[in-house]
């Protein structure tokens, strides 16, 4: 006589099935997702001050090939640096925000006089960090890349570096590295500073780009990443 007991058997070939089905899955997305940036946290700006400074300006261009212009270059991808860093809680300290120079009214212009205005501007303010953007030039059309310099006496400025230059290799695929470089406005501002040298506008293809709007984002999307990173990990 049954006595009514009801047996249950695991259902063991189904799950092993969907055991298997979520690994594939899962690799699946593994290979997707490994060699993609992992982004960083935008929250390390907050209340920090940040001088960014468009290279050039006013009398004087910058590099200049055919119609492309250092100075403009500089400008807008300064402008779309400083708004990301805005949005992301930062004071920014804009250098010039329009097409000018830093020589005072009625002062006869000197390129000496111009850098010494901008160092004691980034200076009086106090800043966290300086940013000067400029874009490369040389004889040999072939030289590309972004590029980002600092003063060999300052530790900071040497990780500041790094940090922008390994986003320009990331998202820029640029094969350049960091470098020392002897200039008056790293060598003289008083917080951790660097120059970014955004590309060659003597290089036909990167001159090109260089007055692309999308481009030019892309460009200040990786400064500002290689920003926060560095802040993150300071």
């Amino acid at each position: 006589m049954l006595c009514g007991k009801v047996w249950f058997f695991p259902k063991r070939k189904s799950t092993m099935v969907s055991i298997g089905f979520l690994l594939v899955v899962l690799v699946f997305f593994i290979i997707i997702y490994a060699n993609k940036p992992v982004p960083v946290v935008s929250y390390m700006a907050v209340n920090k001050i940040i001088v960014v400074d468009a290279g050039h300006g006013g009398t004087d261009s910058g590099a200049v090939r055919d119609n492309i212009i250092e100075k403009d270059i500089t400008l807008s991808i300064s402008k779309k640096l400083a708004k990301k860093l805005s949005d992301a809680g930062a004071a920014v300290v804009m250098i010039r925000s329009t097409d000018t120079d830093l020589v005072k009214d009625g002062e006869k212009y000197s390129k000496r006089a111009d850098l010494s205005n901008r160092v004691k501007k980034a200076n009086e303010s106090k800043a966290d960090l300086y940013i000067s953007i400029h874009t490369n030039a040389e004889t040999n059309p072939s030289w590309q890349g972004a590029q980002t310099f600092y003063n060999a006496q300052s530790e900071e400025g040497k990780l500041l570096a790094v940090a922008i230059q390994d986003e320009f290799i990331k998202g820029l695929k640029t094969k350049r590295q960091a470098l020392t470089g002897d200039y008056f406005v790293l060598k003289n501002t008083e917080m951790p500073a660097v120059i970014v040298e955004v590309g060659f506008i003597s290089n036909h293809k990167e001159g090109a780009l260089l007055v692309d709007d999308s481009y030019q984002d892309k460009v200040a999307e990786a400064i500002f990443q290689g920003l926060i990173r560095y802040m993150s990990e300071g």
